[in-house]
């Protein structure tokens, strides 16, 4: 064993000691990882710490498509209105910047041994050649952050912020897609199609999210307010708001004390 792997089994063996030895999300029950002494999570379950590295988050979900669409179109008219100011300027410009500076695309099945940076750089690369404007990408931010914080349920932390913001910009080009004729013995073609998908899931969640962040980090300080209410006015207000809802944590909770 080489002197790096000695130190994470150290590592690992120190966590044991002081990690929790049931996950601490409510309801679940299962032994931490570092308790059974199989990694680093000391708080959490695999199962949790698996949801965490999809989601950005060991319990809140992502958001379906249709969670985030009146928050989008919100703030893609929120961006119209503003692109003038300076902070919409500026946002707009460097997410023109990061699209045109991602380099060519690389087929999905070819990203698999390469670093999180590197397959963010590609991810910007597919949502420029699938025509995605600077516009869109800033719609997503601000609308999906807005859905954030009027979401009663949701996590308010700054990893699923950005983690939702990569999920639903790898949803408007993700995969390599290919289609040909295969000759057949008999002299005929047979279609034939390829489709490879890129892991949603990990750090390069994180690089996708944090760099659009970076960029419109504090743009969004002003503009989720106005995106929230103008939203509220339009489409109505959140079902967290509803008389007589339960956050999904208390539900799972109530559930697993339920269970015989």
């Amino acid at each position: 064993m080489n002197e790096r792997g000695a130190a994470l089994q150290a590592r690992m063996a120190d966590l044991m000691a002081a990690s929790l030895p049931r996950c601490s999300i409510p309801g679940c029950g299962r032994p931490t990882v570092g308790a059974e002494g199989k990694g680093l999570a000391a708080c959490l379950c695999r199962l949790h710490l698996q949801h965490k590295a999809r989601h950005g988050s060991a319990w809140a979900k992502t958001y379906l498509a249709a969670d985030l669409k009146p928050y989008i179109k919100t703030a893609a008219s929120w961006i119209d209105a503003h692109r003038e100011e300076p902070w919409t300027a500026y946002a707009l410009a460097a997410l023109d910047g990061l699209l045109i500076g991602a380099g060519p695309v690389v087929p999905a099945q070819d990203l698999k041994h390469h670093r999180a940076t590197f397959r963010a750089r590609v991810a910007f690369a597919r949502l420029r050649e699938a025509g995605i404007k600077p516009q869109r990408i800033l719609a997503v931010y601000l609308g999906g952050s807005a859905l954030i914080s009027d979401d009663r349920g949701s996590h308010r932390v700054e990893e699923f912020r950005i983690v939702q913001c990569a999920k639903a910009l790898h949803r408007l080009a993700s995969g390599t897609h290919r289609r040909w004729d295969f000759p057949m013995a008999n002299g005929t073609t047979h279609p034939l199609e390829m489709h490879v998908y890129p892991r949603s899931s990990g750090m390069v969640l994180r690089e996708i999210g944090g760099q659009v962040d970076e960029i419109a980090r504090d743009l969004a300080e002003q503009a989720v307010p106005a995106i929230r209410q103008a939203k509220r006015e339009t489409f109505g207000p959140h079902p967290s708001e509803a008389p007589g809802w339960v956050p999904p944590w208390r539900r799972a909770l109530d559930k697993a004390r339920a269970a015989p």
